[in-house]
């Protein structure tokens, strides 16, 4: 006979949670593939996946013994890490029930009960327009059982029991609630999330022992096309989008109230000091913008569903994917297999991620204004890893690009998810270039991919040779942001002022950075690089052309039309730097990349 389990204090919370949590995380392919709404999109196990995984790496070092200290805990860690709608709305759940069960020692099922309707409250008041048959039913069927236990209920490894029996129910049911579901032949896959979890959650109370965390369930055989029964023609909004806004007293309704107007699948969590905010948008840069107003914003999130559906429908299961990081400027919308991971900035407190929480050129506009020099920072292994187990569930491989190790520490972040991506084929390279540079890399390596037939070997042993033939030069107008920045000790600005010149960045063949020319003056920019640039290419072989201007769109016009009087040019272009660059040249700069074209 199973022995009596009359409370939960933080230690055991925490034990059961570890197991719910893997249980769910092990589900995630399979919880992908039964996305359909609110957009079928492919990536609801990752995004809950992701959430809970957060809260295992917030409260692995320091247990607390209470109950209520733990679930706050857990609240804060999920709120923090939450991703996506699913995710969203399960912190909220974590937040109602930590609210519940503040300053307890302990839980009885009579707290649990009254927690477990907390959280559902709340989860159900976050949503603008909460629908049926989602995990949202879940949580109310789930809490009206617990409401209607007797008294005499007092064991948790009896309640536990009926309270995933009763989660399944619920869960079945889910297709009778909403068309969509019905028509795809699926349940709600955020549903089946935490159904997955409360399992986990039981079968550790009922066996009191912690299962083999490394048996993934794998996704059943008439499952494996589900994709093609998904309606793809309700999706108006682009950008699946998220922030955190911290600050006092954040007025929650007026906050929903302006970003109703710019978006739907709105869900705002939290409290009045700390608030998730969930939303599908156009303009992400918009949605941030507005949430500054209330607060310091954080954790800025914007995911391309466009995107994301039609690669649910493409079959990419022998093509290869590409990553590269935000210090790579080129046509990002031309390459479908290429995936960026931002850079991120901050000005004093306030964070960004490059061009997603603001326009190219209102960074520019407040790069100028802002007293504050913004400081940069690589995306964190998390963020790459995140990335990297969304693509490894529709590609066969993954190449990861990035600028040079020696000057970010990007390439390691990238080295560090992908050792820890489990089961995915990812080779992470130092581009050795820079901006255009490495726009012009990526590129290349993606029209190799699209148009031929070489597997992953084949393109690594390609991509060295495709290194050496880019060179990238970069013209700075204002050595005092390169100074800011640390880029240029303030003794060479000091000297450079005196005799009226400034340098002509590049990046060295072993991937550092340094002087390769000076121009005088500051009139006539594009044709003293162009002179410059000019003097590096052979005439006897042909080159493409991608010219990066900050905020100096004639100058890159101008530059533009230089080189398109060079016969040995193919190919000439420009666009605008990005903030990973720009950051460090300011206002004015150009930047040239030449690559030779191998016949």
């Amino acid at each position: 006979m199973t022995q009596k389990i009359k409370y939960i204090n933080g230690i055991r919370f925490y034990r059961a949670l570890v197991v719910g949590i893997n249980n769910l995380i092990s589900r995630q392919d399979y919880l992908n593939q039964i996305n359909v709404f609110p957009v079928p999109d492919g990536d609801t196990g990752t995004n809950m996946a992701f959430t809970v995984n957060s809260i295992l790496d917030g409260t692995a070092d320091v247990v607390p013994a209470k109950i209520g200290d733990m679930s706050q805990k857990v609240a804060d860690c999920a709120l923090d890490g939450a991703r996506g709608n699913s995710g969203a709305i399960l912190a909220q759940f974590f937040v109602g029930l930590s609210e519940s069960l503040a300053e307890k020692d302990k839980m009885s099922v009579k707290d649990f009960a009254d927690a477990f309707k907390n959280g559902s409250d709340c989860a159900w008041e976050a949503l603008s327009d909460p629908q049926e048959g989602t995990i949202l039913s879940i949580f109310r069927d789930v809490s009206n059982f617990l409401m209607n236990l007797d008294d005499d209920n007092d064991d948790f490894s009896v309640v536990m029991e009926s309270c995933f029996s009763e989660a399944q129910k619920s869960l079945d049911d889910t297709p009778n609630k909403m068309a969509l579901l019905k028509k795809a032949g699926v349940v709600d896959a955020g549903a089946q999330g935490f159904v997955d979890f409360l399992k986990g959650i039981n079968e550790f109370i009922q066996s009191g022992t912690i299962r083999d965390l490394g048996d993934i369930i794998n996704i059943p055989e008439e499952l494996n096309d589900l994709s093609e029964g998904h309606d793809y023609s309700n999706l108006t909004y682009q950008f699946c989008t998220e922030c955190i806004i911290e600050g006092e007293s954040i007025n929650k309704a007026e906050i929903k109230s302006k970003l109703l107007d710019i978006g739907d699948s709105l869900v705002i969590a939290g409290s009045k000091k700390k608030v998730k905010i969930h939303i599908h948008v156009n303009k992400p840069s918009e949605l941030f913008q507005i949430c500054n107003e209330y607060g310091i914003t954080k954790k800025h999130k914007a995911d391309d569903m466009f995107k994301q559906q039609k690669l649910v429908k493409a079959d990419k299961s022998n093509k290869i994917a590409i990553v590269t990081d935000s210090g790579a400027d080129f046509d990002v919308e031309k390459y479908f297999d290429v995936f960026v991971v931002p850079v991120r900035y901050s000005f004093g407190r306030q964070d960004y991620i490059d061009k997603v929480s603001q326009s190219i050129s209102d960074f520019y506009v407040e790069l100028k204004n802002n007293p504050i020099h913004p400081k940069t920072s690589q995306p964190t292994p998390g963020d790459f890893r995140r990335q990297y187990q969304y693509l490894n569930s529709y590609y066969s491989s993954i190449i990861s690009i990035h600028i040079p190790e020696k000057l970010s520490g990007t390439y390691q972040s990238a080295a560090v998810a992908a050792k820890n991506t489990s089961g995915a084929n990812i080779t992470v390279i130092d581009g050795k270039n820079m901006s255009v540079g490495l726009g012009l890399l990526i590129e290349e390596i993606a029209d190799l991919i699209d148009s031929s037939e070489l597997n992953h070997d084949e393109i690594l042993s390609r991509i060295e040779e495709s290194i050496q033939n880019i060179e990238v030069y970069t013209a700075v107008k204002d050595l005092s942001y390169s100074v800011k920045g640390g880029r240029v000790p303030k003794l060479i600005k000091t000297i450079s002022d005196i005799f009226n010149f400034k340098p002509v960045l590049s990046i060295k063949k072993d991937g550092t950075m340094g002087p390769a020319s000076f121009y005088m003056g500051k009139k006539n920019l594009p044709k003293k690089l162009f002179n410059i640039v000019n003097k590096k290419i052979m005439p006897s072989l042909k080159y493409n052309v991608l010219i990066g201007h900050a905020q100096a769109e004639e100058d890159g016009k101008k530059l533009k039309a230089l080189f398109e009087k060079s016969s040995n040019i193919k190919n000439v272009r420009v666009l605008e730097i990005g903030g990973a660059l720009g950051v460090h040249t300011g206002p004015g700069a150009l930047s040239v990349a030449i690559q030779k074209i191998n016949d």
